[in-house]
């Protein structure tokens, strides 16, 4: 059995990271940058 020794291991963590950075880039784009209330 994997011993974990920290959060950065965990496929969840690094798949959450993978769709925050895809968010990010969407919401950078002209139609939800000038939308704050959405984009925020």
């Amino acid at each position: 059995m994997a011993t974990i020794k920290n959060f950065e291991e965990l496929d969840s963590w690094k798949k959450a990271r993978e769709l925050a950075g895809l968010i990010y880039a969407l919401t950078r784009k002209d139609k939800f940058s000038k939308d704050f209330g959405l984009r925020d």
